[in-house]
């Protein structure tokens, strides 16, 4: 029986599966106009860049493997069919480990100490609201092909037993994660180029810190001048995003 209690949380998850691909971006312009920055580690940011890039490794990979219908329909919760090949065959949420990996990785870089109270945990209830959302949906569409899929892969984190059969007669299409997630790459590329001279602002002041706030404005202007650039190549079709033939 349905509580009232998850039928809040589902329709929270409805909520903001409309909004989730630019949720991330707001999120973290907010982020740098009010957080402020703590000393922090080395080791600590190193890791956090290691761990934004792992994220952002099981999103392309996932994409990859098997195509999804990550935008849904209509801003609703859709799906054509039960996915379960691929990354989906080793864990049922593979995208959105891959995203709270990245918001972990990006506050570990940024060493803002009330990001890991305020920013994870908000991330932590939207994902895992969606979740919700999109089983309920499946569940009614795909009644026990999905109750089985779910007995067999685990919610989040991977099974590595299963990896044999997921990814049997799968073929990595390397072309469609460049295609398909090419903003999320230059909107976490913009970040971690970003974080650094953020940082040095706010802990050394603009005196110290100018020169290198400069270089780094500089930099950006260079990463979106290249994202500009393959985006016109990617509405131009070009052959770095699609094969011969490729109808999407």
């Amino acid at each position: 029986m349905i509580t009232g209690l998850q039928r809040l949380n589902v329709a929270a998850g409805r909520f903001f599966f409309q909004f989730r691909n630019s949720l991330f971006p707001a999120v973290f312009v907010l982020f740098f106009l009010i957080m402020r920055p703590g000393a922090v580690d080395r080791f600590l940011i190193l890791t956090g860049f290691a761990v934004t890039l792992a994220g952002e490794g099981i999103r392309l990979s996932t994409i990859g493997f098997e195509y999804i219908e990550r935008g849904g329909k209509q801003g609703r919760v859709y799906a054509s069919r039960l996915v379960n090949k691929g990354v989906y065959g080793i864990s049922r949420n593979p995208m959105y480990v891959g995203n709270m990996l990245i918001a972990t990785g990006i506050v570990m870089v940024s060493g803002a100490p009330l990001a890991y109270f305020a920013v994870l945990p908000f991330f932590l209830f939207v994902y895992q609201a969606i979740v919700v959302a999109e089983e309920e949906f499946l569940r009614a569409k795909f009644g026990e092909e999905y109750k089985e899929y779910c007995a067999q892969v685990p919610r989040f984190l991977p099974s590595p037993r299963a990896a044999r059969e997921a990814f049997s007669g799968t073929r990595f299409n390397w072309r469609r994660p460049l295609k398909q997630d090419l903003s999320t790459l230059a909107w976490i590329t913009m970040v971690l180029v970003a974080l650094p001279a953020w940082r040095s602002f706010f802990l050394s002041g603009w005196e110290a810190s100018s020169e290198r706030v400069l270089k780094t404005a500089a930099l950006e202007l260079a990463v979106l001048a290249l994202y500009g650039g393959l985006v016109f190549l990617k509405k131009r079709r070009s052959p770095l995003f699609y094969d011969l033939g490729e109808s999407r």
